[in-house]
């Protein structure tokens, strides 16, 4: 009987988790002001002749960089590739492009991978810029160019805020290089000013999230599945989920599920899919795989009116462009991390075997 009312207020209680996924809409008001002009310029200094870019970092700052190196791609036309910090520190010789931007992204600046990334990069070129949270850190100090996020400490083990800083943070270079380029980016930017009012709408409207949360714990399996620049927010829910709940969440691309990974699915396994126009077709037919071969509980994320026979399990987002979908996804994943955490009375800002550089 202890161990049940222990649960129960440790749910209601906030965590600095919660309390940092509630700032979200603050930090981005703040970088709005900082970063655009009245006349819709981005104010963040760049080389001049920058053809393409290159995104290093790990953890959810890499899921940024991949985030922004698709949107770079597939809506700027703008050649750019996301590593993973541990691999490129791996290079004996990385290969550099004198026209590229190389874009270091780390919340507390001494990431070991992304600093010794950065030290070998600096010994071909000069392009080098810094996407951080911290002042003076290492890798504040040794690139060229510096972006600060201005998220305030963020003490929680799992990133929130840091994380939608920095992916906010990411458009605005990739917008700043596409302006310097003469590509009109007013569309974009006046959707990155609606980011702050559609943030707070998400967290004034939480009971669907909360109870897909009471489903969720009763699982040790999860699975999100996304498509394009959504893919790589699956992989930022799902470790968001496991790092403070520690159920098994992995992600897939929405097709790529059905050749052969569906299998996880003969396990009690949830399944979170996000769901747009971009992945609508693929969707549909992943509902209809699972309807046919397997019993799971599956909850859809969508900007959409769909009508998949999910059982009332559909967050429907109520956005109008593709970049408001992917921040209001962002911070329904983070929600349903943390609720499911606090849920099943894990120490949601201080998980097991982790730890976090705050300076």
């Amino acid at each position: 009987m202890i161990n049940i009312f222990k649960k129960f207020f440790s749910a209601d209680k906030q965590t600095i988790m919660d309390k940092e996924i509630n700032n979200q809409p603050e930090i981005i008001e703040r970088l709005i002001k900082k970063y655009i002009t009245e006349d819709n310029q981005i104010k963040i200094s760049i080389p001049e002749d920058i053809e393409c870019a290159a995104l290093i970092a790990s953890g959810s700052s890499y899921h940024c960089a991949s985030i922004a190196a698709e949107f770079m791609r597939n809506k700027l036309h703008i050649y750019a590739q996301s590593y993973y910090a541990s691999e490129m520190s791996l290079e004996d010789n990385p290969i550099t492009d004198s026209s590229a931007l190389y874009i270091f992204i780390s919340q507390s600046g001494e990431t070991a991978d992304t600093n010794n990334s950065l030290l070998k990069i600096k010994q071909k070129t000069i392009k080098t810029m810094c996407v951080t949270n911290t002042p003076n850190s290492t890798l504040y100090e040794n690139t060229n160019y510096k972006v600060l996020i201005n998220a305030g400490e963020e003490k929680s083990i799992a990133s929130t805020k840091a994380m939608s800083a920095q992916l906010f943070c990411l458009f605005l270079i990739a917008l700043k290089i596409a302006q310097n380029k003469g590509i009109n980016t007013e569309s974009f930017i006046s959707d990155l000013k609606k980011i702050p009012k559609l943030l707070k709408n998400a967290l004034t409207n939480t009971f669907q999230i909360s109870e897909y949360a009471k489903k969720l714990i009763q699982y040790e399996n999860a699975v999100i599945l996304a498509s394009g620049s959504l893919y790589p927010l699956a992989k930022e829910g799902a470790l968001k989920i496991k790092e403070t709940s520690y159920i098994n969440t992995s992600a897939y691309p929405t097709g790529e599920f059905l050749h052969g990974h569906i299998a996880i699915l003969n396990k009690k396994c949830a399944l979170i899919i996000l769901v747009n126009d971009f992945n609508l077709n693929y969707s549909l037919k992943v509902f209809d795989k699972i309807k046919e071969n397997y019993k799971t509980e599956i909850l859809a994320v969508t900007d959409l009116n769909i009508n998949a026979n999910l059982n009332k399990n559909i967050i429907l987002t109520q956005t109008d462009s593709d970049m408001e979908f992917l921040f209001k996804s962002l911070i329904i994943l983070q929600i349903l991390a943390c609720k499911t955490a606090e849920l099943l009375n894990r120490n949601v800002d201080k998980p097991i075997g982790l730890s976090k550089i705050v300076r």
